[in-house]
C-alpha cells in the first residue's frame, strides 16, 4: 500500500488524527487518537472532507481503535452536516472500525443506528472493512 499521511493536532499540538490515502484502493485511512472533543471532529471532519474532495475516493475506513470516551455531542453534526456533504463529494462506503473502550463504542453505535440512507458499516477487525469496501 503506498500511502501518505496527514496528521492533524489540537491547539495545544497533541495528534488526534492521521489520514492516510491508499492509491491502490481507492481509500482514505482516518484514525483517531484519544480522548476526542467535538471540536477535534468538526476539524478531522472538515480535513477528512478536504481529502475526499481532492481525490476522487469514493471509500473511507474510519478506525477509532486507538480512541477512548464517548463523543456524541459530535454525531448530529455528523450525521446533518458532515455526511450529506462528504456523499455530494463522491463518498459512497464508510467502513469504522469499532474501539474497544465502551463509551466510545456506544457513540458510534448510536450514530451508525440513526443512519439508513447510506453504505455505513461497524467492524471489529480492519481485514473485514477492507473485505467489506473492496466487495
Amino acid at each position: 500500500m503506498e500511502a501518505t499521511t496527514i496528521s492533524v493536532k489540537n491547539a495545544v499540538g497533541e495528534e488526534f488524527l492521521q489520514i492516510e490515502h491508499d492509491e491502490t484502493n481507492r481509500w482514505i485511512y482516518a484514525c483517531w487518537i484519544g480522548e476526542i472533543t467535538v471540536e477535534d471532529i468538526k476539524i478531522g471532519g472538515e480535513k477528512k472532507l478536504e481529502q475526499i474532495k481532492l481525490l476522487s475516493y469514493p471509500k473511507i475506513i474510519v478506525d477509532h481503535r486507538k480512541t477512548t470516551g464517548a463523543w456524541d455531542d459530535a454525531n448530529e453534526w455528523i450525521q446533518k452536516s458532515w455526511l450529506p456533504r462528504v456523499i455530494a463529494s463522491g463518498l459512497q462506503k464508510l467502513a469504522i472500525i469499532q474501539s474497544p473502550d465502551i463509551f466510545s463504542a456506544m457513540t458510534t453505535e448510536e450514530l451508525v443506528a440513526k443512519i439508513n440512507d447510506f453504505e455505513m458499516r461497524i467492524f471489529d477487525e480492519i481485514e473485514e472493512a477492507k473485505a467489506w469496501l473492496n466487495s
